[in-house]
This record gives structure tokens, C-alpha cells and sequence, in this order.
């Protein structure tokens, strides 16, 4: 029995329907791969910098208040455009790309540099040629014309002999022999003295140099130091101040804010070289500490931050829910990394993005303007600016939610800000906070910077070393030490410095430490910073 008309015409509209929405997720996926073929493209041949017109985000987010005028969310114009901060704040707190607004720019003076007065001076001389033979009788001398050129003269190793005279009570022999004690070297009979120890460490860890590159620059300078040497002193120095970077991790424990971050690292192994992480934890503005595990997981953090109460800020990674699982650590979100989601999207849906990136650097622009006040007030004016501000974009993202393309970059800049909202608003409660995790990874670029140089570290001892040592250069960074001589004479007193007072080492006391007369009696008792090679501190 056949079938009758209005069965085939039903059947006709299911495969219709089936076609029609075959279609439509056809039309999703080539979508989609268009998006992640542009931001290919993007990533290997467009600008790595995440800069927006700020005339552009200021349209779009103009467009948006008027939109959200009647539902009352609309954020304060006057409140969110102070004329100190301007409209293209970017994410760091600084002003943005020129566009708009009577923003002047910096002048750099031009002309000559001038040189720095602690260099040391050398004379050289240059007399007319009436000045050197037999006329020069008949010239007087009326004054002088003097340029300056900035020299450079090749490092040099120096034979730094420590002689120690005998002495006898004369006509006394029985008396014995009187001779200085030896002083004490950083690592016992070791060739290299403080100062060479801590240019190894320097010249391998701030300037990224490795050993192997080292030891042809010594060849060069006329002293052949293998590199298995110098390996050995760099673990020997490592070894030494490992204590004082515990400490310093101890201390960093009473921070009010500890801001998190890691990257990848390869490290050497028989086979093949297996996958690492460092881990940087900065500290308010007292310690930069660098950690190393072989996994990038849950408990790195954990194990870091044991023990701690106060405010942890990071990006959204799940290696971090365990630790903010806990009641004593609050979690601080990054507004950095929502905005590099929006601008991720700007390709495929340059409208939302634009928009979404106006609000955030509105509240960069208030940050900015509330930056010099005492953090009481601060937290209280920059709550009353950023409120509003926050309201009308949660208003947005929760309607363009429901229109956007499922799985499409906006859509997931537009989850990610409004999964995290809470961290992300946290800043709202204390003056002090910041609202992006922008510090620690740009103390991470000291660790990726490196790796293109050495490429891998040799052994998880080598990477721990590498975190010690890492961790007191970048300290010496944030207060403004120069790490050599800083290093030099943490070396020389770490042989003989109290224990329990090894944190009094740190970069965060150390400018406090070298006026106490007790740092400065041991230094003194020491031929170590007498030496001709020192540089100057």
C-alpha cells in the first residue's frame, strides 16, 4: 500500500528540516575555521601588541551607555573619564596609543648625552704642533677645550695574591710565629673569588649567558676555565644562598598580595628532554621568588603558598583551584587576560570586542586616576568610579551572551570575564590590589628570555640553582640593587652571618643592612672588596 500525499509531504519537511540544519552547523564550522585561520595568520605575521584605537573603543563604548541608558546600568561618564587619566589607558595603567583627547607626549632631550660622573677619568693630551718644537717658547698657556668620549676596555682577570708576613719576637724565639689568619672564601678552596663568582652568576642569570659561551669569552680573555668548572662553582654558590632564599620565602609568607604565574621549561634527560615549570611569586614589593617543579600541576602552588593568609592573584588556570579551595587565600582575578581574550576576537567580531575592551579601559583609566591616593581612600574613590562602570558591562556581557556564536573567540573572552566576575571584581574591596597579574609575568620574561639562550636546563638540580639565583637578581631589580656587588658581598658574609639573621640579606633590607656597623666591620675584615677588579658599587 503506498504511501499518501501528505505522509511524503511530511517526510519531504523532515529532510528539509534535517537539510536545513545540517546546513547551519556547516555554516558554524566554516565559521569557526575561518576564525582560527585568521588568528593563525595573526599569530605568525601580525603585531604581537594588543594595541585598539582608543577613539574606536570610545564609539563603541559611547554606543553601549546609550544603549543601557534606560535600564539604569549606564556608567557615570564624569566618573569614569577623569582628564588626568585619559581614554586610552592601557592594561598596564599607562596611556595608549595616540588618538583623541589634548594627551601631550614626552619630549626626550636632544643633543649629547651627558656622562655619568662615577665613571673614572683619563687624560689624554693633544698639543699643537707650535706647542712641541722650538716656538713653543713664545706661547703662553690661556686654557683649555675638553670633549669627552665614552671608552670601553676589555674585563680582565686579575692574580690577586693574599701574602701573609711571618712575625718572631726578636731574641725570643720560643715565642712562636705571629701570622694573619687566612680569610675565608665563599666556597673553600675554590680558585674564584667573590667577584668572579658573582659575574659567572650574573653574566649566566641576568644576562642569559651560558657556561659554554662563557667559557669562550675567558678563552678569549686569555684563561681557559672549563665548563664543568664553572658548573661547579655556579652549584657551589647555589648551595650557599639557598638558605637565604628560604628566608626570603618565609617573609614573603606575611604579604598582604602574592601575585602567581608560570611557564614551560625543557629540561635534559637521557632519552629526551622532559617538560618542567618555573613558577614566579612576587611578594607587594618585597620578594620576587622563582620555584621550580616538574609538573605543572595543583600542588606546586599549594606546597608555595602552605601556611599563607591574604590575597593570591592569577589567571584562571585549573592548576590553581586547590589552592584557592582554601579559606585563608582570596582570589584576585587579572583584567589583563580578559582583555587579551577580547582582543583575540577583534578579527572575528570587531564590534563586541571593541566594545567589551572600552569598558576595561575605563577601569584602567580609573585605576590610573586614583593611583596617588592613600590606599584607604583609594579603595573608597576608585569603588564609587568602578561600580557603575562594572554594573553596565555585566548588563552587556550577559545579553550578548545569549547572541553570540557558541565556541567562537568572543564567546569565549565574553565566558571567561563573566565565569571569573568575582575574582575579577575583587579589586573593588582594597585600594592596594591591582587589577592585573601584569608584574609577575614580566618577571617570568627574566625565565623565557633565558631559554632562548640556554634552551634547556640540565638536570632538576640545575633548574633549582637557576630559581635561587633567578630569584635574588630579580629581587635586586625591584629595590634597585645592582646584583653584582650586591651577590659579591652576600657571598663574602654568608660564611660567617648568624643564621637566624640571614633574611637581614635579602634585596628587600639589604640597603638598610650595609649601613649597619656590624655588615660593614665584617666586610671590612675581609681583602675580598679591596681587590683591584672590583667594580664600582
Amino acid at each position: 500500500m503506498g504511501t499518501s500525499v501528505e505522509e511524503q509531504i511530511r517526510e519531504l519537511k523532515d529532510r528539509l528540516a534535517r537539510a536545513a540544519h545540517e546546513r547551519d552547523e556547516y555554516r558554524k564550522l566554516y565559521e569557526l575555521a575561518s576564525i582560527e585561520l585568521e588568528r593563525l595568520r595573526r599569530h605568525i605575521y601580525g603585531q604581537k601588541a594588543e594595541h585598539v584605537d582608543p577613539a574606536q573603543t570610545q564609539l563603541a563604548f559611547d554606543a553601549i551607555v546609550q544603549l543601557l541608558a534606560g535600564a539604569g546600568a549606564q556608567p557615570d561618564a564624569g566618573a569614569t573619564s577623569p582628564p588626568e587619566a585619559g581614554d586610552g589607558a592601557a592594561p598596564d595603567g599607562t596611556s595608549g596609543p595616540s588618538g583623541g583627547g589634548d594627551k601631550r607626549r614626552q619630549v626626550r632631550p636632544h643633543g649629547r648625552q651627558k656622562l655619568p660622573e662615577h665613571l673614572p677619568v683619563e687624560r689624554i693630551e693633544l698639543l699643537p704642533p707650535e706647542a712641541r718644537d722650538e716656538r713653543a717658547t713664545a706661547l703662553v698657556r690661556i686654557g683649555e677645550e675638553v670633549s669627552e668620549t665614552l671608552e670601553w676596555r676589555p674585563a680582565s682577570f686579575v692574580r690577586l695574591q693574599i701574602v701573609r708576613p711571618k712575625f718572631a719576637v726578636k731574641g725570643e724565639p720560643e715565642q712562636g710565629v705571629t701570622i694573619a689568619d687566612i680569610p675565608d672564601s665563599p666556597i673553600p678552596r675554590c680558585l674564584a673569588g667573590p667577584g668572579l663568582l658573582a659575574h659567572v652568576l650574573v653574566s649566566k642569570y641576568a644576562d642569559h649567558l651560558p657556561l659554554h659561551r662563557q667559557e669562550k669569552m675567558f678563552e678569549r680573555w686569555g684563561l681557559h676555565l672549563s665548563r664543568s668548572t664553572l658548573c661547579g662553582w655556579v652549584a657551589a654558590c647555589a648551595d650557599k644562598l639557598a638558605p637565604l632564599v628560604g628566608a626570603m620565602a618565609n617573609d614573603a609568607l606575611s604579604a598582604h598580595c602574592i601575585a602567581i604565574d608560570a611557564t614551560g621549561v625543557l629540561v635534559q634527560a637521557k632519552d629526551k628532554c622532559r617538560r618542567g615549570h618555573f613558577w614566579v611569586l612576587v611578594a607587594d614589593r618585597d620578594h620576587v621568588l622563582f620555584r621550580f617543579t616538574p609538573h605543572h600541576n595543583q600542588d606546586g602552588p599549594k606546597a608555595f603558598l602552605r601556611g599563607y593568609k591574604g590575597y593570591v592573584q592569577a589567571d584562571a588556570s585549573n592548576v590553581y583551584e586547590k589552592l584557592f579551595r582554601t579559606e585563608q587565600v582570596t582570589e584576585v582575578g587579572c583584567w589583563a587576560h580578559g582583555r587579551r581574550k577580547f582582543f583575540e576576537a577583534m578579527t572575528s567580531d570587531p564590534q563586541r570586542a571593541t566594545a567589551a575592551i572600552g569598558f576595561i579601559q575605563k577601569l584602567y583609566a580609573i585605576d590610573k586616576a586614583t593611583r596617588e591616593l592613600p590606599p584607604s581612600r583609594r579603595t573608597e574613590q576608585r569603588r564609587i568610579a568602578a561600580e557603575p562602570v562594572l554594573a553596565a558591562f555585566r548588563v552587556w556581557l550577559e545579553t550578548e551572551d545569549l547572541l553570540v556564536l557558541p565556541r567562537s573567540p568572543i564567546a569565549a573572552a565574553i565566558g571567561y570575564a563573566l565565569n571569573q566576575w568575582t575574582a575579577l571584581t575583587r579589586f573593588l574591596e582594597d585600594g592596594r590590589l591591582r587589577l592585573d597579574n601584569n608584574r609577575s609575568e614580566l618577571e617570568l620574561r627574566r625565565e623565557a628570555v633565558g631559554r632562548k639562550n640556554w634552551l634547556f636546563v640540565g638536570s632538576k638540580d640545575g633548574a633549582e640553582w637557576n630559581a635561587t639565583i633567578v630569584s635574588l637578581i630579580a629581587s635586586c631589580a625591584l629595590h634597585g640593587i645592582e646584583p653584582w656587588a650586591y651577590l659579591r658581598d652576600v657571598l663574602i658574609l654568608l660564611r660567617t652571618w648568624p643564621p637566624e639573621r640571614v633574611i637581614e640579606l635579602a634585596p628587600k633590607s639589604w640597603k638598610q643592612t650595609l649601613e649597619n656597623t656590624d655588615a660593614r666591620q665584617r666586610l671590612a675584615a675581609t681583602p675580598w672588596p679591596r681587590a683591584p677588579a672590583a667594580a664600582p658599587s
